[in-house]
Order: C-alpha cells, then structure tokens, then sequence
C-alpha cells in the first residue's frame, strides 16, 4: 500500500457519533501508548463512551481506522517539520511537547513487520532528520556528514531506550550529552561507516 491519505476530517461533533477526528486522536494517543494490539473498536468506543455503531459510521473496518492513524502521524509529521525548521537551535524540549508522536513513531519500529508501518516509519525518519541535522550539527559543533550519522544513532536510542516514565528532560539532556561527547571525539579517518 502506498502512502496516501486523506487528512480533512474536521472537528465538527456528531453527538452520539462523535467526530471522526475525537476518533482518530483517541485511537492516536491508545497507539502510542500501548500498541497495535490496543487498537481494538470496542475498547475504543468504551473510553470515548460512545457505541461501536459510531465507529463504523466513520470507519469501514479496523484496517481503515489504522489507515486513517497513520494519515493522522504524517499529517503531525508536516508540523514537526515546519516547527523544527523555524527553530534557531536544537531543543531537547521539542521532543517532550511532542512525546505522543515519538511514542507513536517507536510503537511502529517495534511492529515495522507490517509493511505500511515500515513505509510510514521510514518517511517520518527520513523528512524529520532533513529537518532536524543543520539544527542538530549546529548543536553537536560537527559536520553535517557526522551530525547526520549522529543523528541515526540518537534517534534508534530514543527507540529503543525511551519509557513514557522516564520520558523527561533530564532523560533526552543525558542522552544528548552522551551524543555530544562522541561527537567530540570524531576524527575524520577514523570512521569505519563513512
């Protein structure tokens, strides 16, 4: 399946329904924090407190719904790109005001068998990293070259690493130290990856 979604769902409410965005932010934020397993219509409809006929007034099936959630992340992904490029220098905040979408994004490294997510995590690394490496080179007073190995590296640590409790500033702070010191220690001839 290729990448293209629709994104204009609105925010109008549909009383009993619900909105087709209430939907989608619900089984957002339920994906990023649990996992594809989560994303079950019954469970869904429970905690908006809506019946499951409102689901399918919205969505065909649950494949539709996952569908419609990944068009939702990419459409977040053209944000983050806009507001990463609008900034001066790296922030570790950033990632903290965006943590639902990070936690979307490593919950679908961790089931990136699934080919759309495989494509949807693949263009989300790719569009943010060319945002994020002049900010972040500037950060790392290195090169792009390494900044963007860097990067790579960073980014697969947040992946594997990052827990929602421990998901705090002094958290990304250390692990932006640690990237900073190697880094530091760059020597040109001695990258065996370049």
């Amino acid at each position: 399946m290729k990448i293209a979604f629709e994104t204009n769902y609105g925010t109008k409410s549909d009383g009993k329904r619900g909105s087709i965005q209430n939907w989608i932010d619900k089984g957002y934020g339920i994906f990023a924090s649990e996992g594809l397993s989560s994303i079950q219509i019954e469970r869904i409809a429970r905690s908006m407190k809506k019946n499951k006929s409102g689901f399918y007034y919205f969505f065909k099936d649950r494949e539709s719904f996952i569908d419609a959630l990944m068009s939702e992340h990419l459409s977040r992904l053209d944000s983050l790109t806009y507001q990463i490029r609008e900034a001066s220098d790296f922030q570790p905040d950033f990632f903290l005001d965006h943590k639902e979408v990070f936690f979307f994004q490593i919950q679908l490294v961790k089931n990136r068998e699934v080919e759309l997510f495989d494509e949807v995590l693949n263009h989300f690394n790719t569009r943010i990293a060319a945002a994020i490496i002049p900010i972040w080179s500037d950060y790392l007073e290195s090169s792009i070259e390494v900044a963007d190995k860097l990067w790579g590296l960073t980014r697969d640590a947040i992946f594997c690493r990052a827990r929602q409790e421990s998901f705090t500033q002094d958290w990304l702070l250390g692990l932006m130290a640690e990237a900073k010191l190697v880094a530091g220690y760059h020597k040109p001839q001695l990258l065996a990856y370049s």
